[in-house]
Protein backbone atom coordinates (compact mmCIF):
# COMPACT_ATOMS: atom_id res chain seq x y z
CA UNK A 1 0.00 0.00 0.00
CA UNK A 2 1.09 3.34 -1.10
CA UNK A 3 1.48 5.65 2.22
CA UNK A 4 2.31 9.30 1.47
CA UNK A 5 1.93 12.90 2.71
CA UNK A 6 0.80 15.60 0.41
CA UNK A 7 2.47 18.98 1.84
CA UNK A 8 0.42 22.27 0.64
CA UNK A 9 0.92 26.07 1.03
CA UNK A 10 -2.84 27.33 1.27
CA UNK A 11 -5.75 26.11 0.81
CA UNK A 12 -7.96 24.77 -2.20
CA UNK A 13 -10.15 27.46 -2.58
CA UNK A 14 -12.02 26.93 -5.69
CA UNK A 15 -15.06 24.39 -5.81
CA UNK A 16 -13.75 22.52 -8.49
CA UNK A 17 -10.80 22.14 -7.40
CA UNK A 18 -11.84 20.79 -4.34
CA UNK A 19 -14.60 18.32 -5.82
CA UNK A 20 -11.59 17.28 -8.13
CA UNK A 21 -9.41 16.61 -5.64
CA UNK A 22 -11.63 15.17 -3.26
CA UNK A 23 -12.81 13.00 -5.93
CA UNK A 24 -9.23 11.76 -6.52
CA UNK A 25 -8.81 11.03 -3.03
CA UNK A 26 -12.27 9.00 -2.94
CA UNK A 27 -10.59 6.67 -5.45
CA UNK A 28 -7.15 6.56 -4.04
CA UNK A 29 -8.82 5.01 -0.57
CA UNK A 30 -8.12 1.21 -1.35
CA UNK A 31 -4.42 1.65 -2.25
CA UNK A 32 -3.03 3.91 -0.36
CA UNK A 33 -2.90 5.85 2.95
CA UNK A 34 -2.94 9.98 2.07
CA UNK A 35 -2.36 12.49 4.75
CA UNK A 36 -3.19 16.12 3.61
CA UNK A 37 -1.30 18.81 5.52
CA UNK A 38 -2.14 22.25 4.33
CA UNK A 39 0.09 25.41 5.74
CA UNK A 40 -0.56 29.26 5.58
CA UNK A 41 0.30 30.89 2.91
CA UNK A 42 1.75 34.36 3.50
CA UNK A 43 0.19 37.21 1.52
CA UNK A 44 2.94 39.85 -0.99
CA UNK A 45 2.36 42.70 -3.10
CA UNK A 46 5.50 44.14 -4.04
CA UNK A 47 8.90 42.26 -4.97
CA UNK A 48 10.60 42.65 -1.48
CA UNK A 49 7.06 41.03 -0.43
CA UNK A 50 7.26 38.20 -2.59
CA UNK A 51 11.19 37.00 -1.24
CA UNK A 52 10.27 37.76 2.17
CA UNK A 53 7.01 35.39 1.08
CA UNK A 54 8.76 33.01 0.15
CA UNK A 55 11.33 32.60 2.98
CA UNK A 56 8.15 32.99 5.34
CA UNK A 57 6.65 29.59 3.70
CA UNK A 58 9.74 28.26 2.94
CA UNK A 59 10.19 27.58 6.68
CA UNK A 60 6.58 26.81 7.57
CA UNK A 61 7.52 23.89 4.93
CA UNK A 62 10.97 22.91 6.78
CA UNK A 63 8.82 22.58 9.78
CA UNK A 64 6.07 20.61 7.96
CA UNK A 65 9.17 18.34 7.13
CA UNK A 66 10.89 18.25 10.83
CA UNK A 67 11.49 14.46 11.25
CA UNK A 68 10.37 12.60 8.09
CA UNK A 69 12.96 10.90 5.80
CA UNK A 70 14.91 13.27 3.62
CA UNK A 71 15.01 10.83 0.91
CA UNK A 72 11.84 10.60 0.47
CA UNK A 73 10.96 13.61 0.13
CA UNK A 74 9.81 15.73 -3.01
CA UNK A 75 8.91 19.67 -4.18
CA UNK A 76 7.27 19.72 -7.01
CA UNK A 77 8.45 22.51 -9.36
CA UNK A 78 8.43 22.18 -13.30
CA UNK A 79 12.05 22.61 -13.28
CA UNK A 80 12.10 19.05 -11.36
CA UNK A 81 12.84 15.75 -12.37
CA UNK A 82 10.17 14.51 -14.63
CA UNK A 83 8.91 10.41 -14.55
CA UNK A 84 5.77 8.88 -16.88
CA UNK A 85 3.39 7.13 -15.10
CA UNK A 86 4.54 3.54 -15.30
CA UNK A 87 8.47 4.80 -13.75
CA UNK A 88 6.25 7.22 -10.91
CA UNK A 89 4.66 4.00 -10.06
CA UNK A 90 8.03 2.06 -9.78
CA UNK A 91 9.24 4.38 -7.65
CA UNK A 92 6.59 5.03 -5.10
CA UNK A 93 5.77 0.94 -5.32
CA UNK A 94 8.76 0.22 -2.59
CA UNK A 95 6.36 0.24 0.32
CA UNK A 96 8.39 3.64 1.65
CA UNK A 97 6.27 6.42 3.17
CA UNK A 98 6.72 9.40 0.82
CA UNK A 99 6.19 13.20 1.46
CA UNK A 100 5.23 15.62 -1.63
CA UNK A 101 5.15 19.09 -1.14
CA UNK A 102 3.19 21.73 -3.10
CA UNK A 103 4.33 25.06 -2.86
CA UNK A 104 2.22 28.30 -3.19
CA UNK A 105 1.37 30.51 -5.73
CA UNK A 106 5.66 31.90 -6.02
CA UNK A 107 6.83 28.77 -5.52
CA UNK A 108 9.85 27.50 -3.80
CA UNK A 109 12.42 29.74 -3.03
CA UNK A 110 15.92 28.42 -4.21
CA UNK A 111 17.15 27.01 -0.75
CA UNK A 112 14.84 24.71 0.11
CA UNK A 113 14.87 23.08 -3.66
CA UNK A 114 18.63 23.10 -3.23
CA UNK A 115 17.86 20.68 0.08
CA UNK A 116 15.14 18.63 -0.95
CA UNK A 117 14.85 16.40 -4.25
CA UNK A 118 12.24 18.30 -6.55
CA UNK A 119 9.58 16.52 -8.82
CA UNK A 120 8.39 18.02 -12.00
CA UNK A 121 4.47 16.62 -12.81
CA UNK A 122 4.74 19.14 -16.25
CA UNK A 123 7.77 21.21 -17.18
CA UNK A 124 4.32 23.35 -17.25
CA UNK A 125 3.84 26.10 -14.74
CA UNK A 126 0.83 24.79 -13.02
CA UNK A 127 -1.43 27.06 -10.71
CA UNK A 128 -0.48 25.53 -7.29
CA UNK A 129 -3.97 24.16 -6.88
CA UNK A 130 -3.90 22.41 -10.01
CA UNK A 131 -0.92 20.86 -9.23
CA UNK A 132 -2.45 19.62 -6.15
CA UNK A 133 -4.99 18.06 -8.01
CA UNK A 134 -2.45 16.33 -10.64
CA UNK A 135 -0.31 15.20 -7.96
CA UNK A 136 -3.27 13.05 -6.41
CA UNK A 137 -4.66 11.87 -9.58
CA UNK A 138 -0.97 10.52 -10.59
CA UNK A 139 -0.87 8.90 -7.18
CA UNK A 140 -4.02 7.05 -7.75
CA UNK A 141 -2.83 6.10 -11.78
CA UNK A 142 0.01 4.68 -9.73
CA UNK A 143 -1.99 2.54 -6.96
CA UNK A 144 -3.67 1.17 -10.02
CA UNK A 145 -0.70 0.57 -12.19
CA UNK A 146 0.55 -1.20 -9.17
CA UNK A 147 -2.28 -2.96 -8.74
CA UNK A 148 -2.35 -4.13 -12.14
CA UNK A 149 -5.76 -2.51 -13.01
CA UNK A 150 -6.41 -0.64 -16.33
CA UNK A 151 -6.33 2.96 -15.65
CA UNK A 152 -6.63 4.77 -19.66
CA UNK A 153 -3.63 2.64 -21.06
Amino acid sequence: MITADIITVGKLKNLYWRDAFFEYTKRITPYAKIEVIEIPSSPFRTETDKKKTKKEEGERIRHALRGKEKNSIFLLDEKGKEFNSEKFADMIGGGEHFTFVVGGALGFEDALKKEFSVLSLSRFTLPHELARVVLVEQLYRAATILKGKRYHY
